[in-house]
């Protein structure tokens, strides 16, 4: 591995890496525009440049392979004054608008003016170039070329990572612009990522637009819900401040604003898909079930839990423990999924339709999943595919009597020409049943035939772990708190199982370690170990897909 010393202290570096590479590696920041990990290098904002001892000119740290035994300074007063000069030709023409920018806040220009620049402007305000406004560049991203630096992070997006080659840098010189290419609109599955990755206020979300200040906003590290993949990112809500709820919101907790991709390099590198970064959506779609509901009637959900296991215990006295089984989904975590197996000694199936023979398809060549569930796999891994044989067989059992009992646990997850089919074969298990109860995380029309109906946690409203269809483990974290007496399902089946004289912990944390006992291939592992990207898993054994 070869010695670079930067600013005086020695560091290992990985070899083909460069300078900009090995300071982040390090922790050292070295300002940029231009430079992205994921998207190419272009090495034109010349924010980056370094003193490298033995040349005569300053080099960009982007575009500079490590050498052994290299010596790199960031901050001499040469480099000080070339990123000073660098900062105050982007800003030359730049508007003066930063508090009705959507960007204001979290604007690298802004930043870097403080840190670095703090000039005043040598360019009359009168004399700026005046460009095209905000405008649609497609259903989800507007564009001010105003604000533009012509970073080309965008452009190199849409070349090197879609490959859709929408967006171009147009004209030459003083005139260079950033536009859509033959008017193609910007709608390709991934569009939103430029959002993400432009530095400044020239490309912003029509989603998040002027919703909230992101001052107003608390970040959650968390993992998409909505699809297999599991792409990590950041969920941005509101949160109450102490003593009181944030100026201009309103006093409830629970509202999320937006999602931006988070950087893991074995899932996802940076980017989402729209359709996973939009999917937080789902929870404003249809009313939320805020209360427990027995045939008709609002109670309190811990009053329910104990009828609930006094019935599922009768039952199983009278016809045995076949006859009482469970259906998760394969958007519950594997802490509520492993608990709900303890608590239905093993009579539990995930299976609504299709999703163990699609879990691994793509959709697409980057990153979308036909599998809309995060934890089918983590359901593969912890056997819950047995001879149960998924909801149409499960409905059949009930039909014939054979199953009297069932807890449903349901996500609107359920996508495409078979959402319909599934709904009507939960609708009609229920109507088999002699005893059911449903959680779920919405009120719907069909789950109001059931004996007890719990309101449940959704995505984002609760922390455990989904397995992804390559095998890795990842952390979700709750970002808002459900509403009214919502619980996450692994609470539940946590006091179910207290309630059958089995000691459980409510914290996840603590489930998890008893999945690393007892599963193979989590054996060793816990929350630190998985830690904010996640760890591999072994592959399900083939026995158990059988």
């Amino acid at each position: 591995m070869p010695k670079i010393t930067i600013n005086g202290q020695l560091y290992e570096a990985a070899k083909g890496k460069t300078i900009i590479q090995a300071a982040d590696d390090v922790g050292m920041e070295i300002p940029r525009y231009c430079y992205h990990p994921d998207i190419g290098i272009e090495g034109s904002c010349r924010m980056c440049l370094v003193e490298v001892k033995g040349t005569p000119k300053l080099l960009p740290a982007c575009t500079t392979p490590l050498a052994d035994n290299m010596e790199v300074r960031t901050d001499t007063q040469r480099v000080h004054e070339a990123v000073r000069y660098a900062m105050e030709f982007l800003l030359l023409h730049h508007p003066i608008d930063c508090p009705v920018c959507d960007q204001s806040g979290e604007c690298w220009l802004q930043d870097y003016y403080m840190a670095h620049a703090g000039h005043d402007s040598r360019y009359p305000l009168g004399q700026k170039t005046r460009r095209r406004k905000a405008f649609n560049l497609g259903p989800l991203v507007k564009l001010d070329q105003e604000r533009c630096i012509l970073c080309t992070r965008c452009v190199r997006f849409t070349r090197n990572v879609t490959k859709t080659n929408e967006i171009q840098v147009f004209s030459r010189g003083h005139n260079s612009e950033i536009g859509i290419f033959e008017d193609r609109p910007l709608n390709n599955p991934y569009s939103g990522n430029v959002v993400d990755v432009c530095p400044v206020g020239a490309l912003t979300s029509a989603d998040f637009r002027f919703k909230a200040r992101v001052w107003f906003l608390k970040g959650t590290d968390s993992v998409c819900g909505g699809c297999s993949t599991g792409c990590n990112l950041r969920i941005d809500h509101s949160a109450r401040a102490a003593g009181g709820g944030i100026p201009g919101y309103t006093a409830t907790d629970g509202k999320i604003y937006r999602t931006v991709g988070r950087r893991n390099v074995e899932v996802n590198m940076s980017w989402l898909c729209d359709e996973g970064r939009l999917s937080f959506h789902t929870l404003e779609r249809w009313p939320r079930l805020w209360h427990a509901n027995a045939q008709g009637e609002q109670k309190p959900v811990s009053s329910l839990l104990p009828a609930i296991h006094a019935n599922f215990e009768s039952i199983r006295a009278e016809y045995g423990d076949g006859a009482v089984a469970a259906l998760a989904s394969p958007t519950n975590t594997n802490e509520a999924l492993f608990l709900m197996k303890k608590y239905f000694k093993g009579h539990v199936d995930f299976r609504l339709g299709r999703e163990v023979d699609l879990y691994q398809q793509q959709q697409d060549d980057l990153l979308r999943r036909l599998d809309k569930h995060p934890n089918t796999h983590g359901a593969l891994h912890l056997g819950l595919a047995g001879e149960l044989g998924g909801l149409r067989r499960l409905r059949d059992l009930a039909e014939k009597k054979e199953i009297r009992a069932m807890w449903i646990s349901f996500h609107p997850q359920l996508v495409g020409e078979d959402a319909q089919e599934i709904i009507e074969d939960l609708r009609r298990l229920i109507e088999a049943l002699d005893y059911s109860v449903v959680s779920t995380t919405h009120d719907f029309a069909w789950t109001h035939g059931a004996d007890h109906l719990l309101p449940m946690a959704a995505w984002a409203e609760e922390k455990g772990t989904y397995t992804n269809y390559s095998g890795r483990v990842q952390i979700t974290n709750r970002a808002v708190m459900p509403p009214g007496d919502a619980q996450p399902l692994h609470v539940l089946m946590a006091e179910l199982l207290n309630l059958a004289g089995v000691e459980v912990s409510i914290d996840p944390g603590a489930v998890f370690e008893w999945i690393a006992r007892e599963i193979p291939g989590y054996a060793g592992l816990d929350y630190d170990t998985i830690g904010s990207l996640g760890a591999a898993v072994s592959p399900v054994p083939e026995e158990v897909l059988r």
